[in-house]
């Protein structure tokens, strides 16, 4: 049951699911017990970090997804489905506002060392408004 206080923390940051990951898979740091349904949630945020990691180099080494608008049409799709619910998301505004965020643009190849930056940007973007840091992120990588 959650208390009054974690109702009003976004749930990226209350799961210490950086990137709001949904569920499907078992990952190394998941809780035992999820209290979300549809959403992993994570000891820590760098378990959250390493998995939202891990879910990028498969993005990038199977489906060929390295550049922003790639990474971000798989990741947050405009219009999508999960467990039979419908969701809308602002794709295009989430590549705007990652892109600005890295100073890059939405065609550039994301480089090996940007990773933890760019999963700090999602991050915010899906709701953390700076609940993490970047070594969080980092040491998210380095576990993976």
């Amino acid at each position: 049951m959650l208390t009054k206080n974690q109702i009003n923390v976004p749930l990226n940051v209350r799961y210490n699911n950086p990137l709001n990951i949904r569920t499907g898979n078992d990952w190394d740091g998941e809780r035992e017990r999820d209290i979300e349904k549809g959403y992993e949630e994570f000891l820590t945020p760098e378990f959250g970090f390493r998995a939202a990691y891990k879910l990028l180099m498969t993005y990038k080494h199977k489906y060929s997804a390295y550049t922003l608008e790639t990474i971000l049409n798989r990741w947050a799709p405009a219009n999508g489905e999960h467990n039979g619910q419908t969701y809308v998301n602002h794709t295009q505004s989430y590549i705007n506002y990652v892109g600005q965020r890295l100073g890059i643009t939405s065609s550039d190849p994301i480089p090996d060392h940007l990773y933890p930056e760019l999963m700090l940007a999602m991050a915010d973007f899906e709701g953390a408004k700076g609940a993490f840091n970047l070594n969080q992120a980092r040491e998210g990588v380095a576990l993976a």
